[in-house]
């Protein structure tokens, strides 16, 4: 192995880690990754003073440009857009470990959907991979002032929801347990009891369809809300999905938080996220677009 690619791994999780909170996608901040690496070879090592600050902005540039070019691909998106879930963790499959990656949670991804591509990139860097102000102003070619004011702007802009950042791990698994619990038994008072009034239920299945006894389930077009019809909903696909063949799931590892993830036989079938408030679940996501659950196949 050649010295230049040597350095490059040594920043490449780091790396992938900006591309995909950047971008929601798996796919896609493996391109920029790679688009990068070879651009990076090409470039004479005596001419780059700070390595690392070198290939952060050469990464942060590219994923701002990609986003400004997805926004339209998205618009025709059908229904529900979320992004590619990446597996942490899974007890099944424990080489799938991957430690070193920082992935912020689905909900979070969405939460920063409401972003600039410009205004995504100086939050990410400050708040959640703590880059002072000078080094975003070489990263983004501003000025330090301006960095400030973008970085006030997105936070504006999330308000009071950059609270979700935080996240008890033990209190997410045990209010994952009684979510899965409740809908395993179809439990509807119980389910009722665990999601928040103003529940917001998101789906996103890229169109596809699943086939499960002569019908096919999809992912619902639009965002469902309220506890009432969330849990209809779910009390109503669940018990169709569990017809599978070779019908499992387990909880994961997926974005840092334990996820439930949905197998017929070897293949994922849907992946489910939650968000709470300590007491109720606010927000539930699921993915079952086939495309975004190809890394959680079993080997």
């Amino acid at each position: 192995m050649d010295h230049k690619t040597e350095t490059f791994l040594d920043y490449k999780n780091l790396l992938f880690s900006i591309a995909y909170n950047m971008l929601g996608s798996v796919k896609d901040a493996e391109d920029i990754i790679q688009d990068t690496y070879l651009k990076w070879l090409e470039i004479a090592e005596e001419d780059v003073r700070y390595t690392k600050a070198y290939l952060v902005k050469m990464v942060t540039n590219k994923c701002i440009n990609f986003m400004n070019s997805a926004r339209l691909k998205r618009e025709k998106y059908v229904g529900v857009w979320l992004p590619e879930p990446l597996l942490n963790y899974s007890q099944s499959i424990p080489e799938t470990r991957i430690e070193s990656y920082h992935a912020l949670s689905i909900g979070i991804l969405v939460l920063l959907e409401k972003l600039t591509p410009r205004e995504r990139a100086i939050f990410l860097l400050k708040e959640v991979f703590s880059y002072d102000y000078s080094e975003l102003a070489v990263i983004i070619e501003k000025t330090e002032d301006n960095c400030r004011q973008i970085f006030k702007r997105a936070k504006d802009h999330l308000g009071k929801d950059a609270r979700r950042f935080e996240v008890d791990l033990k209190v997410h698994e045990k209010m994952l347990n009684n979510f899965l619990r409740a809908v395993s038994e179809g439990d509807l008072d119980g389910l009722i009891e665990l999601l928040k009034e103003d529940i917001v239920f998101l789906g996103d299945g890229g169109g596809r369809t699943i086939p499960v006894n002569n019908q096919r389930l999809t992912a619902a077009l639009k965002p469902v809300y309220g506890r009432e019809n969330v849990s209809l909903l779910l009390l109503r696909t669940v018990p169709k999905l569990s017809q599978l063949a070779d019908f499992s799931q387990e909880i994961i590892i997926a974005n840092g938080v334990p996820s439930i993830i949905s197998y017929s036989g070897s293949l994922p079938v849907g992946l489910v996220s939650i968000e709470h408030d300590g007491e109720h679940i606010r927000n539930i996501y699921v993915q079952t677009n086939p495309e975004k659950l190809r890394q959680f196949e079993k080997k």
